[in-house]
């Protein structure tokens, strides 16, 4: 049976959304050895491209680790098959030797992790090293998606098309520390997990709606009330991929898009009235994917995309605008070859992903360093072709599966070895 090891090399440097390439070897070894135990570290909170991450003298610097596998009798090294990264708590379905897991690292503050206990909320309770699911049907999970900190819940659709959801409530302080036995709904396709609401697009179209209605973005016209626990359809409606953000809703449905929420996030025009039930974005078509937040992105099947909403730099849009991708003989030129939008990041056809970064008020897309081969993109990390797994931010929920302070070198991304 293999063992697991620390090995000991360099990182790469991390952003908030403004990218900086740096010029130190991500491969050189650091001079420290790690703590012993680096299951719930404590450490705190802190961004791992700041000055107080990078800077200190060489008596200070402690390594960056990684979990590897040893070899041993074993053959070949892990290989990362899929990867969750939104929100606070990140997942990933990993091959091993032993078979196949569904590992979680990140924020536990909650019980996020779904390992049956909850970490003392030092640091968010967070958590760098990977564990795996502890529920006999985890490694089923095709799907998993977790919110933020502020709402904490996460939840899983199994192979059998179950809902499980567990850490945090929606309008509670009540916690669930462990997958639930029973699902809280079946029949689910995919689910999209909000700050304060989540969405689900079942196997018959169908789209059920819980959690807080602020702006009515449960989509039952009406607004506000108490938190609604159970997930409910929206009456008369149908979807094929849903997107749930900050007092937002929207979803495609035959290439058409449909948003409910707070009047300036819709796609409509409007300022500031709510829309409380699915109202169609006019002008918009051979749309195959739409990501919600303070502002909407809707990515079309050629490859183009759009915005709407406040947040991408000095150019606000309560109605959809082509996002443009300009050259300096070309100032007017759309974004083109994207092939998946997640969080600020885009993965372009060449397998290449590229940052929204925001210098006074004007935006563009910056190269994400080491991101050369990926096949998928979530908002904090992209996967390889190959299984590696290579993840950036801020750091700030353990996204890059050590703490900031054991950051040795910055170049943008970091390798996970899970």
């Amino acid at each position: 049976m293999s063992k697991l090891h620390l090995t000991t090399f360099s990182a790469a440097c991390v952003l908030v959304r403004l990218l900086a390439a740096c010029g130190s070897d991500p491969d050189a070894p650091a001079d420290a050895a790690p703590p012993a135990d680096d299951r719930d570290s404590g450490a705190p909170r802190g961004d791992a491209g700041s000055a107080e991450a990078d800077a200190g003298d060489a008596s200070d610097a402690a390594p960056d680790r990684r979990i590897t596998w040893d070899g041993g009798g074993d053959a070949g090294a892990p290989v990362v098959l899929d990867v969750w990264a939104q929100g606070g708590t990140f997942c990933a379905r990993v091959q091993r030797s032993t078979g196949t897991t569904v590992e979680c690292w990140g924020l536990n503050n909650t019980g996020q992790l779904g390992r049956g206990d909850v970490t003392p909320p030092v640091a968010m309770g967070t958590t760098f090293k990977a564990f795996p699911i502890d529920a006999p049907d985890a490694h089923t999970f095709k799907v998993i998606r977790t919110a933020g900190p502020a709402r904490p819940t996460i939840c899983g659709v199994t192979a059998d098309d179950d809902l499980k959801c567990w850490g945090g409530t929606y309008g509670s302080s009540a916690t669930t520390a462990s997958v639930p036995a029973e699902p809280l709904l079946t029949g689910v396709a995919d689910v999209s997990v909000g700050p304060s609401h989540s969405c689900a697009v079942l196997t018959d179209g169908r789209v059920a709606c819980w959690g807080e209605n602020p702006s009515g973005v449960l989509g039952m016209g009406t607004s506000g009330g108490v938190a609604q626990q159970v997930p409910r359809a929206i009456p008369d409606f149908t979807a094929d991929q849903v997107s749930t953000g900050a007092n937002v809703t929207c979803a495609v449905k035959n290439g058409e898009v449909w948003c409910w929420g707070t009047g300036s996030l819709t796609g409509n025009g409007m300022l500031f009235n709510a829309i409380t039930s699915p109202t169609r974005v006019e002008g918009l078509s051979g749309i195959k994917k739409v990501q919600a937040n303070t502002f909407t992105f809707a990515l079309a099947e050629d490859k183009t995309l759009w915005f709407w909403g406040v947040g991408l730099g000095n150019m606000p849009s309560y109605n959809p605008a082509r996002v443009l991708d300009p050259a300096p003989d070309e100032p007017g030129r759309l974004m083109s070859d994207v092939e998946d939008v997640a969080g600020n990041c885009l993965l372009f056809t060449n397998g290449k992903v590229r940052c929204l970064a925001v210098i006074a008020g004007v935006y563009h897309f910056d190269e994400m360093p080491r991101v050369s081969d990926a096949v998928r993109l979530e908002p904090w990390c992209a996967l390889s072709s190959a299984g590696s797994l290579r993840c950036w931010g801020s750091n700030h929920a353990g996204q890059l599966g050590v703490a900031s302070s054991h950051l040795a070198s910055s170049a943008g991304s970091v390798e996970l070895k899970l």
